[in-house]
C-alpha cells in the first residue's frame, strides 16, 4: 500500500469521532467498526425503550426519551472530554510507571463517575419539559448518558490509536466493561430490583419462611380437646313462632344461654349493605377463665362458618369462667323451596391442647405418596430415555458418522429404497392392524407392529437398493447412469422442495395474508418450491459427479443433532403442557414430557462421549474385517459405558427435581401438589413437599455418587 493510501485511511479513522465505527470500518477494521456501533446503537435503543415504560401508553413518549437521551449524551461526552484533556494534561507527572499509570487511570474513572453523578440530574432538570418527569424513568437516561458518553470516548480514542498504529488494535476490556456495566443499569430497571422495598419489608417474607423452614407439626396428626355448647335459633320467625326453649346453666360443663330463640336474619343487599337482623343475648359459662372462646354459627342444612359483620366472634372469659356479648343472627340465604321452621345452631367453642397422636397426617401422606410418584416419573424417564437416546447418539457422533460415505447414485438408491420400504411396510402393518382389531382393540401391539414393520422396511429397502443401485451403475453405459443420478436428485430435490413451499405458504405468508389467500397461493408456492429444489439438487448431482463420495454420514449427523438439539431447546415445562393435553392430568403426562427432553439431553451427551473415545481400539477391531455394528460393540462401547452409566445416573438425578416443575402443570408428583398448596396460602404443607424434595435429591446424590464410584 502507498504511503498516500495510508495516510488516507489513518485520516478515515478519526470519523469515529462523528459517528462510532465509521472511522475503523473506513480505514479497514470493519468488523471492529460494525461491533462498535451496532453495541451503541442497541444500548441506545434499549435505554429509550426502558426509560419510556413509566408511561401508560410508553410508545407515545419514545420521541420524549430519545430527545432527552440525545442531549444528556452530548453534555455527558462534551464533559468526559473535558476531563481526559484535563487528565492528559496532569497524568504526565504521575506515569513514570507503571503503578501510576494505573493510579491515575483509576483517579481519571472515579472522578469521571463523580462529576457525572453529580452533574447528571442538573442537567436532566434542564432537558426535560415541565411535566416530563413522572412520564420516564430519568435517572435510566442519566445513567445511560454517562454510559453511552464514555462508549463514544473510548470509540474515538481507539479511532485514533488505529490512526496512528494501524498493526495494533487496542483491547476490547474497557468497551466491554461499559457494555456490561449498561446492561446492569437497563437490567437493574427492567427487573425492577428495589433493595429498599426489600429491606423494609422482610419481615412479610419471614412469616413465611418460617413455616417452610420447619413445617414438622403439620406432618403429624394431633387430636384437639375443645370445649363445646350449643344453643338453638329459630330464622326467620314466623308470626305465633317462639322458636326453640332456651337452654339452662349447667354446673361442671360448658354452657351457653341465648335470648331471644326465635327472630329475623339480617338481610345484605346487592350493594354489600347488611340490614341488621334480631339482636341476640348470649351467656355463657363453664369455660376455662382467662381464654378466649369463639362464636360459630351453623346453618339448617349443616354447613358451620364464623359470623362476619353481625357482633364480635372471639370473647374472652371472665375469671369466673363466664362471658356476656351480644350477636345480630347473620345473613344466610334460605331457600324458597325449604319447608317447616328453619333451626340454626350457634356454637360457643374453647380451644384446647393439641395432643400428640404419633401418627402421620393427611398432609404428610399425601406428600410422600407424590414424592414417590417423582421419583419413578424420573427414573421411568430416564430407563426410557437411555433406551431411545443410546441408538441416537451413534448417529450423532461425528467421528462414526464421517467415514460414511456412498456414490451420487447409492444415494439416489437409498432414498428412493427408504420412502418405499416405509411405505410397504405401512401397508403390511395396516393390514396386520386391521386384522388385529385396530387401535382401539389392540392399541399398544398395532404401534408396535407398525414401528418394527415401517421401521424395519425402511432400512432393508435403503440398504438394498443402494448397494443394488450401485452394482447396476457399473455395468451401465456412462449416460444412462449419469441419466438415473441427475433424475434421481431432482425427484429428492422436487420433493423436499415441495414440502419446503408448502410451509412457507402456510407458515410464513399465513402471517400476513388473509387464510383464504394463503389457500390459494400455496399450491404454486408449492410447484415453484419444487422447480427450485429439483435444479439445486441436479446442480448437486453434477457437483458430485459419478465417482465422487457424498457423506452421507456427514447428513445424517447433522440432521440428528438438529433434532436432538431443537427438542432439548423445549423446556420440559413446555413438553408437561403437551403431555397434558395428550393424556389428560396425572404422571403419565410427566413421564412422557420429562422422557422427550431426556432423549434429547443424553443424546447428546453420549454422542458428545462417543466422540472423545481413543481411535485405537476402532482401528484395531476394524483391522480384523469387522463391520461397522461389530466395530461399535468391540470398540466403542466398552470405552463409552463408563460415562453413558454416569450421564445417565446424574440424568436421573435431574429428572427427579424436573418432575417437581412438570408437576406444577398437572403432570403428576409431588409438584402438582406444591402447588396447590402455595395457591391456597398452605405454606407447612407447602414446606413438607421442599423438605422431602430436598432430601429425596440428597439421598439420590449419595446413591448416585456412590454408583459411579464403583462402575466409573
Amino acid at each position: 500500500m502507498s504511503k498516500g493510501r495510508a495516510s488516507w485511511r489513518r485520516m478515515l479513522a478519526y470519523l469515529s469521532w462523528l459517528v462510532p465505527g465509521l472511522g475503523h470500518a473506513l480505514a479497514g477494521a470493519w468488523s471492529r467498526g460494525v461491533w462498535i456501533f451496532l453495541a451503541m446503537a442497541t444500548m441506545y435503543g434499549l435505554a429509550v425503550f426502558t426509560a419510556s415504560q413509566r408511561a401508560r401508553f410508553p410508545e407515545e413518549v419514545y420521541g420524549l426519551s430519545s430527545y432527552v437521551l440525545q442531549r444528556l449524551t452530548l453534555l455527558s461526552a462534551g464533559t468526559l472530554l473535558v476531563l481526559w484533556i484535563v487528565y492528559r494534561a496532569w497524568a504526565r507527572r504521575w506515569e513514570q510507571d507503571e503503578l501510576g499509570r494505573r493510579a491515575a487511570r483509576l483517579g481519571f474513572l472515579a472522578l469521571a463517575v463523580v462529576v457525572l453523578t453529580l452533574a447528571g440530574p442538573r442537567m436532566l432538570t434542564m432537558i426535560l419539559p415541565p411535566g416530563a418527569e413522572r412520564q420516564i424513568y430519568g435517572s435510566v437516561l442519566v445513567a445511560m448518558a454517562g454510559v453511552l458518553a464514555g462508549m463514544w470516548l473510548w470509540n474515538g480514542l481507539d479511532a485514533t490509536r488505529l490512526a496512528r498504529e494501524p498493526a495494533r488494535p487496542g483491547s476490547w476490556n474497557g468497551f466491554i466493561a461499559l457494555v456490561l456495566l449498561g446492561t446492569l443499569v437497563l437490567g437493574t430497571r427492567i427487573v425492577g430490583i428495589d433493595l429498599p422495598k426489600a429491606i423494609r419489608e422482610y419481615k412479610e417474607a419471614g412469616r413465611i419462611l418460617s413455616d417452610i423452614v420447619w413445617p414438622w407439626r403439620a406432618a403429624f396428626d394431633y387430636r384437639e380437646t375443645e370445649l363445646r355448647a350449643t344453643a338453638k335459633v329459630q330464622a326467620p320467625c314466623p308470626p305465633g313462632a317462639s322458636g326453640p326453649p332456651p337452654n339452662e346453666p349447667k354446673e361442671g360443663e360448658p354452657w351457653v344461654v341465648v335470648t331471644p330463640t326465635c327472630g329475623d336474619l339480617s338481610v345484605r343487599d346487592t350493594k354489600g349493605k347488611l340490614t341488621y337482623g334480631t339482636l341476640l343475648h348470649i351467656q355463657g359459662g363453664g369455660f376455662v377463665p382467662g381464654k378466649k372462646v369463639k362464636i360459630k354459627w351453623e346453618n339448617p342444612i349443616g354447613n358451620e362458618f364464623t359470623p362476619r359483620g353481625v357482633g364480635p366472634t372471639e370473647i374472652e372469659v371472665g375469671p369466673d369462667g363466664t362471658f356476656t356479648t351480644e350477636l345480630y343472627i347473620p345473613d344466610v340465604v334460605i331457600p324458597e323451596f325449604a319447608q317447616g321452621p328453619q333451626i340454626h345452631k350457634l356454637h360457643v367453642v374453647q380451644p384446647g391442647a393439641l395432643q400428640f397422636t404419633g401418627k402421620l397426617s393427611r398432609e404428610m401422606k399425601l406428600a410422600l405418596q407424590a414424592m414417590l410418584e417423582s421419583i419413578m416419573i424420573g427414573f421411568m424417564a430416564t430407563f426410557a430415555g437411555m433406551l431411545l437416546a443410546f441408538p441416537l447418539s451413534f448417529l450423532a457422533a461425528r467421528n462414526l458418522m464421517t467415514s460414511l460415505r456412498t456414490s451420487a447414485q447409492g444415494l439416489v438408491g437409498g432414498v428412493f429404497g427408504f420412502a418405499g420400504g416405509a411405505w410397504l411396510g405401512y401397508r403390511i402393518a395396516q393390514a396386520i392392524g386391521q386384522a388385529l382389531g385396530g387401535l382401539e382393540r389392540a392399541p399398544v401391539t398395532v404401534a408396535l407392529v407398525h414401528l418394527v414393520f415401517v421401521l424395519g422396511a425402511a432400512i432393508f429397502g435403503f440398504r438394498t437398493l443402494s448397494r443394488q443401485l450401485d452394482r447396476w451403475s457399473e455395468r451401465w453405459p456412462a449416460w444412462l447412469v449419469d441419466g438415473v443420478r441427475y433424475l434421481g436428485f431432482a425427484a429428492i430435490g422436487a420433493s423436499i422442495g415441495w414440502v419446503l413451499g408448502l410451509g412457507y405458504a402456510h407458515g410464513i405468508l399465513a402471517i400476513a395474508w388473509d387464510p383464504d389467500e394463503v389457500q390459494r397461493a400455496a399450491p404454486g408456492i408449492a410447484r415453484v418450491g419444487a422447480v427450485l429444489g429439483a435444479l439445486a439438487f441436479m446442480l448437486l448431482a453434477y457437483r458430485w459427479g459419478r465417482h465422487r463420495p457424498v457423506p452421507i454420514g456427514k447428513l445424517i449427523y447433522a440432521s440428528t443433532r438438529l433434532v436432538l438439539n431443537v427438542i432439548r431447546s423445549i423446556e420440559p415445562l413446555i413438553w408437561g403442557l403437551v403431555g397434558v393435553v395428550w393424556v389428560g392430568l396425572g404422571p403419565f403426562a410427566g413421564f412422557i414430557a420429562l422422557t422427550i427432553h431426556t432423549v434429547a439431553a443424553l443424546g447428546k451427551l453420549y454422542s458428545e462421549a462417543i466422540e472423545s473415545i481413543h481411535p485405537g481400539p476402532i482401528e484395531a477391531v476394524q483391522s480384523t474385517g469387522a463391520n461397522r455394528l461389530q466395530t461399535i460393540m468391540y470398540a466403542v462401547v466398552p470405552q463409552v459405558l463408563p460415562q453413558f452409566t454416569a450421564f445417565s445416573l446424574y440424568r436421573w438425578d435431574i429428572n427427579v427435581r424436573m418432575s417437581t416443575v412438570i408437576g406444577l402443570v398437572g403432570g403428576g408428583g409431588i409438584g402438582f401438589l406444591l402447588i396447590q398448596w402455595i395457591r391456597q396460602v398452605q405454606y407447612e404443607n407447602a414446606g413438607l413437599a421442599v423438605w422431602l424434595i430436598a432430601i429425596t435429591v440428597s439421598i439420590l446424590d449419595f446413591v448416585s455418587a456412590s454408583i459411579r464410584k464403583r462402575l466409573v
